[in-house]
């Protein structure tokens, strides 16, 4: 079942002019529940609370990306390098096992 989701890009920082900073959104599908992968994220101690919804995102949207593109030169060399990435991250890698 795919999920799909909305994101909004907001810049908080603060403006010498005092106007709001730029934004952009935009949304996206993903077969996966990104709520609930992030709950495993974050019960692994990989991360913080904030840090873990960012990884699960970002990532994420990297790989929705490059399955899109796959046979695009510009991916040719992350590609298999992520693949070892998320093998290794669905094989359980926590912070003890990195360092």
């Amino acid at each position: 079942m795919p999920h799909s989701y909305a994101i909004e890009v907001a810049d908080t920082s603060p403006r010498a002019d005092g106007a709001a900073g730029p934004s952009y959104g935009f949304t996206f599908d993903s077969h996966d529940d990104l709520n609930a992968i992030v709950e495993r994220v974050q019960r692994r101690g990989l991360f913080d609370e904030n840090e873990s919804k960012v990884f699960v995102t970002g990532l994420k949207l990297l790989g929705g990306v490059m399955l899109n593109h796959r046979g695009e030169p510009l991916f040719a060399e992350l590609g298999p390098a992520f693949k070892q990435f998320m093998k290794t991250l669905k094989a359980g890698a926590t912070q003890e096992a990195q360092a």
